[in-house]
């Protein structure tokens, strides 16, 4: 059966390509250790079903909780209860309900979710994504998981929410920083893949032709607000995705994809 009009509109590799180049450059080390997600988006920007959804992800939990214990709750009850599927492109509010009502949700839209769960809780978080110049087509493309910033460590900690995992070097009490990552990874070092709870089976293979090969390159997803992201959702929502998303970068509302610039 050949392909529709609103399939090539929608999903075809030329246009997210063409969207890739336009948003992607160069960014110091130090302007990307200070980016922060929280810095756009207000937590009275968060639609309302994520505080609705926040009540019952902290039902059963002391109220005291750290960063990094709050950041793995939050990690912990997404994946006990969206099960995923084909990627979504809508509003954050209808990103969430569709999730949860298993219609769906890919690596972006768990990060995205993610994002706004991290703002309503005082958490600091950032979006990354992944370029896969792999030959292998069950991982090539991209990816796209988080970091928070943990006061009690005080550092950035990375977290893949999709895939439900930290990473680790030698100290396995705190996992790695997205930039210790990619030095480690540079330097050809051990990095360690754990699941966030212990008991989750992890593909091992899978995940580390996501990260581990040597043609993995990591950016830092800039620029995103949420609020303005989710009006022209809603509103342009009878045009293809990648048409809204084309709007956004022309009045200059677009997201940004910043590469460490010391690493490439």
């Amino acid at each position: 059966m050949s392909k529709t009009l609103n399939w090539y509109l929608r999903r075809h590799p030329l246009l997210y390509k063409i969207r890739y180049k336009l948003v992607s450059k160069n960014s110091s080390l130090a302007s990307i250790e200070k980016f922060c997600y929280n810095d756009l988006n207000n937590k009275t920007d968060i639609p309302s079903n994520f505080f609705e959804t926040n009540n019952l992800i902290f039902a059963n939990s002391r109220k005291d909780l750290n960063d990094f214990e709050k950041a793995t709750t939050i990690a912990i009850w997404l994946k006990d209860n969206i099960k995923g599927g084909p990627g979504l492109g809508k509003s954050s509010s209808k990103a969430l309900q569709k999730m949860i009502q298993g219609e769906g949700g890919v690596c972006s839209d768990f990060s995205q979710i993610y994002s706004n769960f991290c703002v309503i809780n005082d958490i600091k978080v950032k979006e990354w994504g992944m370029k896969s110049l792999s030959k292998d087509s069950a991982v090539s493309g991209g990816h796209s998981f988080n970091e928070v910033y943990c006061e009690e460590f005080q550092k950035w900690i990375m977290i893949d929410i999709a895939k439900s995992i930290f990473f680790y070097h030698t100290n396995k009490d705190i996992p790695l920083s997205t930039l210790e990552y990619i030095q480690l990874k540079k330097e050809k070092k051990d990095i360690i893949i754990t699941a966030i709870r212990a008991n989750n089976e992890i593909d091992h293979q899978y995940i580390e032709n996501i990260f581990l090969i040597s043609n993995s390159l990591p950016f830092i997803i800039t620029n995103y607000n949420n609020k303005t992201y989710d009006y022209f959702l809603e509103k342009l929502g009878f045009f293809p995705e990648s048409i809204i998303h084309g709007i956004l970068i022309l009045i200059g509302k677009g997201y940004a994809f910043e590469f460490p610039i010391e690493e490439y």
